[in-house]
């Protein structure tokens, strides 16, 4: 249809040519570098990263409240995207264990249980220690003492240092500190067992900041173990806070479980 409007023609062989100039045949490594050089001037970020944080949050602010189906098509009206982008969001929430599919391919997101918690706490407790000691050597030492002088004064302003603070040192904790692990597979369980996490922070966001205080101590000790070197001491006390910190997880779930839950977005149904 675009060649009889004269907007294409037909060129020798297969294929239609676009203008008037002379078609150029090229070899497979000529276009691959006409591509890769375009490629540098186009915004590279895709679709699906600009809304998965917002979706993310969205999912973990309703896990200790019941069990919830995803629309996938409502997903990406909502957010203005296509369904494509949409799916690419809910399988990378399934990667890190946020959701998963029922045996009818729904999109679920599960309650987050006390076996879930427990469960993923003993993956932590076998995982964590051994990525930091393969990660401590790696680290800047400029920003463990960064880290190290937030946390003191977190400590000695606490409680009004306030969750959003705690927050923050605990992603430093438990994901900047790993992010430069080279095994990449130990990488990906650690985050997928990091679901627990999700408590503590929505305990923040409904209740004052109290219970904290002996975490924030632990992470001190860490971060400035690890700056002397002492890798398996801070191997040790990192096990052990994660240890101690399950019975504080466990009542925090149970509170949150008995308050009413957050308004859902329309892409988000309650199943019970």
């Amino acid at each position: 249809m675009l060649a009889e409007s004269g907007l294409i023609r037909p060129a020798d062989g297969q294929g239609y040519i676009v203008g008037e100039g002379k078609a150029k045949p090229l070899s497979a490594r000529e276009l691959h570098d006409i591509l890769d050089d375009a490629a540098h001037e186009i915004d590279r970020s895709a679709s699906w990263e600009r809304i998965y944080a917002s979706v993310s949050e969205e999912v973990t602010s309703l896990l200790p409240f019941g069990t919830y189906r995803i629309q996938e098509a409502e997903l990406g009206d909502h957010h203005d995207v296509s369904r494509t982008v949409a799916r690419e969001v809910l399988w990378r929430l399934m990667d890190v264990r946020l959701i998963e599919k029922d045996r009818k391919s729904h999109w679920i997101a599960g309650q987050m249980t006390a076996r879930v918690v427990r469960d993923t706490m003993e993956m932590r407790r076998v995982l964590e220690p051994q990525a930091l000691a393969n990660v401590a050597p790696t680290l800047d030492r400029s920003w463990l003492e960064s880290l190290a002088r937030r946390i003191d004064t977190a400590i000695a302003s606490f409680p009004t240092c306030g969750a959003a603070e705690i927050d923050a040192i605990e992603k430093d904790m438990f994901g900047t500190m790993y992010a430069g692990l080279r095994n990449t597979r130990m990488l990906g369980s650690i985050r997928r067992n990091q679901i627990a996490l999700i408590v503590p922070r929505l305990f923040r966001q409904h209740f004052p900041v109290r219970d904290d205080f002996p975490a924030l101590v632990s992470f001190g000790q860490i971060v400035r173990l690890i700056g002397a070197d002492a890798i398996e001491a801070a191997m040790i006390l990192l096990r052990t806070q994660i240890e101690r910190s399950e019975p504080l997880v466990l009542a925090r779930l149970r509170v949150l479980s008995i308050l009413p839950p957050p308004t859902t977005q329309p892409y988000i149904i309650a199943v019970h």
